[in-house]
């Protein structure tokens, strides 16, 4: 593997959470991204998760390879065409096509510039070490990825396993030799953890802009706090997080050299909070094949310091923020800004008599139907 090496004091990483496409993708969604890596010129993409929508049927069937390259061919162009490494978590709906994350992960592995990282063990592709080199030779941070697999049968996602909390805590162990400070880490992974409603309001149904939590939290209502929303967040659902065990953020917490951990999996959700000294970040969703906050659909940035290591910067970039073009496919792309995120929201909608939701939903046909059957855990 080659080495990630920072250039002229810095090095940046382009997270795309969600791009959920289909064997015909959204023109959009690459479009998207192409402007992103033109104004942001990133050393490293990584991709955290759902990066296809393994669950709907056009990737049913014999051969489902074919049909994920179908995928994977137009959302990797612009990195492959731009020359950038990229990286590769999963998420709940990427094996749901019927490929395993190891044979997706060899997938990838036939582009070039994919980057495998330092992974826990073959059969776990999506949980890997990756190093970022100074320019005197020794390591400055390391990114770390983790795959939170899917549902849990209790309910919620599934999370991460004992076996992956140990093979984090050996790791970081192995960065310290003779007790010397470890490299700042940075963790990106598909699902949330529990912690995310820590720096989000409870709320009631009667406060304005609050929305509605499902599952076991049916019942109550949150809002993101105003200073988030000053700072460019937004909560448009409720957070979908993994089970409260195996506690991972506490085993963030007590490594000490956390600096954050950024998570996808919510599309409408986007902020950066800070909880005991970790920052717990949101990425909106990327693709225009599934519902979305509209044009505020993005990519986020991290920029790395080699002279300073404790601190970093992170912002979106949107599709408003990038261009005035609209998108190509604009009226599935509006329809789908406006459509449930959930089949319980779906019910929830209805139960208010909102008549223009089912309207939307309507217009858009299938191209919606399939984001409102969405397996959401």
């Amino acid at each position: 593997m080659d080495q990630l090496r920072f250039k002229n004091n810095q090095f940046k990483i382009m997270q795309v959470a969600d791009a959920q496409e289909l064997p015909v993708p959204s023109p959009d969604t690459a479009r998207l991204l192409q402007m992103a890596i033109a104004a942001e010129q990133p050393d490293l993409v990584l991709f955290t998760g759902d990066q296809i929508y393994g669950i709907h049927s056009a990737l049913w069937g014999k051969q489902p390879q074919d049909r994920v390259r179908g995928v994977s061919d137009v959302i990797l162009r612009p990195v492959v065409d731009a020359g950038v490494p990229f990286a590769v978590t999963y998420g709940n709906h990427d094996a749901e096509c019927g490929l395993p994350n190891r044979a997706l992960a060899e997938l990838y592995a036939d582009y070039p510039g994919y980057v495998p990282g330092e992974r826990r063990c073959p059969d776990d592709p999506g949980t890997f070490r990756l190093p970022l080199y100074g320019t005197d030779g020794s390591i400055k941070h390391s990114v770390y990825a983790f795959d939170t697999h899917g549902s849990a049968p209790s309910g919620g996602g599934a999370g991460l396993t004992e076996e992956q909390l140990l093979w984090f805590r050996e790791q970081r162990a192995s960065e310290r030799p003779d007790g010397q400070t470890a490299p700042r880490a940075l963790v990106f992974q598909h699902i949330p953890v529990p912690e995310y409603y820590n720096v989000i309001n409870r709320d009631t149904k009667r406060t304005r802009g609050s929305v509605e939590a499902f599952g076991r939290r049916k019942g109550e209502f949150y809002s993101l706090p105003e200073t988030l929303k000053a700072a460019g967040g937004f909560l448009k659902e409720t957070p979908s997080v993994t089970c409260a065990l195996p506690d991972e953020f506490a085993a963030l917490l007590e490594d000490g050299g956390v600096l954050a951990l950024s998570a996808g999996h919510d599309h409408n959700n986007s902020f950066v909070a800070d909880w005991q000294g970790i920052r717990l970040i949101y990425t909106q969703g990327a693709g225009f094949h599934v519902y979305g906050p509209g044009l505020k659909r993005g990519v986020r940035i991290f920029t790395l310091r080699e002279d300073a290591p404790d601190t970093f910067t992170t912002y979106t970039r949107t599709w408003e923020s990038l261009t005035d073009e609209k998108p190509e496919q604009a009226l599935l792309a509006w329809a789908l800004a406006h459509t449930p995120s959930s089949v319980a929201q779906a019910k929830a909608w209805a139960k208010r008599a909102l008549p223009f939701a089912a309207a939307g939903v309507l217009a858009a046909g299938a191209g919606v139907g399939h984001a409102v059957r969405r397996k959401k855990i």
